[in-house]
């Protein structure tokens, strides 16, 4: 995270240091991003980055905080236009994310590549995950239960780990394999349906 002297800056000068940070980081890997070209581009000296952030790994968690904002965006919207239908949500919010990431391929590709390259970095970028779980809990909250065979909240929160780690592979097959929306739309829409179905015979 920040210091609190970056937080105490003027709004427009730290908007200035972190489109310097997303314009290297979509450029190139965070193992190859280069400090130099990002106090350079935001018109500031090294010490005051080292005043600002611990590193560039802090700097670029930070960094994604923004297209984090957006993707929540996006699913407050698809809870509002879905009367509550998980299913349906999934569906809507697969389109929507698939979209924005599109508009924004440089830096989604490279933040799956970075995933892989730094433990250290994932790892930190899964512990704030925790954080935003309250969040999620929020937006969830307007999920109709009354159509799901569940009995408790964990159970459902149980689902949706599912359900995001089905849109994540997709997500990675589009943006690292290179494979067509459509396609991974079709599967994720089969997994879906086997998942509302249930796989026990009944």
């Amino acid at each position: 995270m920040p210091t609190k002297t970056f937080l105490n800056l003027p709004k427009n000068k730290q908007d200035i240091i972190i489109e310097a940070s997303i314009k290297e980081f979509k450029r190139v890997l965070l193992k190859d991003a280069s400090i130099n070209k990002i106090i350079k581009d935001a018109n500031i000296s090294r010490g005051s980055f080292y005043n600002y952030f611990k590193d560039i790994n802090d700097l670029y968690i930070y960094s994604l905080n923004n297209y984090k904002k957006n993707i929540y965006k996006l699913i407050e919207i698809s809870l509002e236009t879905t009367n509550g239908n998980l299913i349906e949500i999934t569906k809507n919010i697969y389109d929507k994310i698939i979209e924005y990431c599109d508009k924004e391929r440089q830096i989604f590709e490279k933040i799956f590549l970075n995933i892989n390259y730094n433990i250290s970095v994932r790892n930190r970028i899964e512990c704030e995950s925790l954080n935003d779980k309250y969040k999620l809990i929020e937006l969830l909250s307007k999920i109709d239960k009354s159509k799901l065979n569940i009995k408790t909240e964990e159970e459902l929160f149980l689902i949706i780990d599912i359900i995001i780690g089905f849109i994540i592979h997709g997500l990675i097959e589009i943006f690292l394999d290179n494979k067509e929306p459509i396609v991974i739309k079709q599967k994720i829409e089969k997994q879906l349906e086997i998942l509302e179905k249930g796989i026990s015979r009944r």
